[in-house]
This record gives structure tokens, C-alpha cells and sequence, in this order.
């Protein structure tokens, strides 16, 4: 009948929607890529980075301190390198597998980025913190938000239903983290915004991928008869 919608268009779009997230992520990314490699920033870089200069304190830089260290990819490599090694002792290793896969390549994409385009750190005011190495992206937004997003999906899938709001204090955390590095004046707002965009585009993208072609071997919560989920 002409006009219908067959079941294989149904199951191709069911397919394709989950996708539109991971990939407007990265053209967000590809957009800000451009501009940064072209003109090597925005409009809005200067004006914010002046606000938190003109809004900054002894107990603002403090905290804003304690979450870069939170953020750093050391500690972020540790908690990671833990969960991996619970994930084998609870004998769910393709989840800790899959958690290293989406936060170690994206702090390898974060790395060839940074390298790629070589973008200075902002020199407008003092840095708050010691920093060496690129600005573009922000290692510690994209990192940040690509650990607490694995983090989130892979709690999702193991834990009861009350107990998943933890993932998203996590992201939330990882936006506060990312917030924290233009305070400092070691990250221009353009790096922060694009190192949420790719680092969650990636962790999307491996996720969706890896429950197209491992659907049997990721296993999803399941229910105990008279008991909480697990």
C-alpha cells in the first residue's frame, strides 16, 4: 500500500536515531576544530575568561583547584585501571573492557588533538595552576565527561534502578570539572565546549557500536524474582 512504513524501514530507522546524538556531537567538534585551526578562536573566548578573572577569590580558586586534580588524567587513569580489575573479579569483563576502551581512546583522541592543532594556552591572564602542554582540546573536559559517561552507561546497565542517579551526579561532576579550567586561565571556553562534544561523541559512538555487534555479550540488567536487579 502505497504511503505504508514496512517493518525493515521501521527497524532501519530505530537503528539509524540512536546515532543522531553521537554524530551532532561531532559535528559540533568538526565546527570548532575548523575555527580554532583557521582563526584560532572564537568571539566569546575573551570576554568569559575576563568574567572569571574579575569573579575570582581565595576560596573559588581553591575549589576550582581540587576539581582540576579530580579531573586530572592520572586520577581519572587510577579509578579506571580499578574498575577494570572489579570487572574480572566480578567476572563482567567485557563491561571493563569496554569501559577502557571508551575512556583510554578518549584520552588518545585528546592527545593526537592537541598535538594536531597545537593551540597555545591562554596568556590574557596568570595561570592559577601549571600547565604545559596544548590547550585545544581541553584534556580535562574531554577526559572528564568521557569517563563519567562510560561511568553512567555502565551503571545503567549493573545497578537497581534507584541507585543510577550516581551516573548522573558523575556527569554533572564532569561539567563542574570542566567549568573549573577557564577559572584557572589554562583553558579558553572554546576547549572546554569541544572536549564535551568529542569526548562524548566518542564514548556514544563505542557504546552503540558495541552493543550492535556484541548485543549477546553485554549483558543488561536483569531482574531476581522478589529481589532488586542486578
Amino acid at each position: 500500500m502505497r504511503g505504508s512504513i514496512s517493518d525493515d524501514d521501521r527497524r532501519g530507522r530505530s537503528t539509524l536515531v540512536p546515532w543522531l546524538a553521537p554524530l551532532a556531537l561531532l559535528a559540533v567538534f568538526a565546527v570548532m576544530a575548523r575555527d580554532v585551526y583557521v582563526h584560532q578562536g572564537f568571539a566569546f573566548d575573551v570576554p568569559v575568561l575576563t568574567w572569571f578573572h574579575l569573579h575570582a577569590s581565595a576560596g573559588r580558586t581553591a575549589l576550582a583547584r581540587t576539581l582540576s586534580v579530580i579531573g586530572e588524567p592520572k586520577s581519572l587513569g587510577a579509578v579506571t585501571a580499578l574498575l577494570i580489575v572489579a570487572s574480572f573479579a566480578l567476572r563482567r569483563p567485557r563491561l571493563g573492557m569496554l569501559f577502557a576502551l571508551e575512556v583510554g581512546g578518549a584520552a588518545a583522541l585528546d592527545l593526537a588533538s592537541k598535538a594536531f592543532f597545537a593551540r597555545p594556552r591562554p596568556t590574557l591572564y596568570a595561570h592559577l595552576v601549571h600547565e604545559s602542554n596544548f590547550s585545544f582540546p581541553s584534556g580535562h573536559a574531554m577526559g572528564g565527561l568521557a569517563f563519567f559517561l562510560a561511568l553512567h552507561l555502565l551503571l545503567w546497565r549493573t545497578l537497581p534502578q534507584r541507585w543510577r542517579w550516581l551516573g548522573v551526579l558523575g556527569l554533572l561532576l564532569a561539567l563542574v570539572i570542566g567549568i573549573s579550567r577557564p577559572y584557572l586561565q589554562v583553558h579558553y571556553p572554546s576547549d572546554i565546549l569541544a572536549g564535551w562534544a568529542f569526548g562524548s561523541a566518542w564514548v556514544l559512538g563505542v557504546h552503540l557500536l558495541a552493543a550492535r555487534l556484541l548485543p549477546a555479550r553485554l549483558p543488561a540488567t536483569r531482574q531476581r524474582p522478589g529481589g532488586p536487579a542486578v
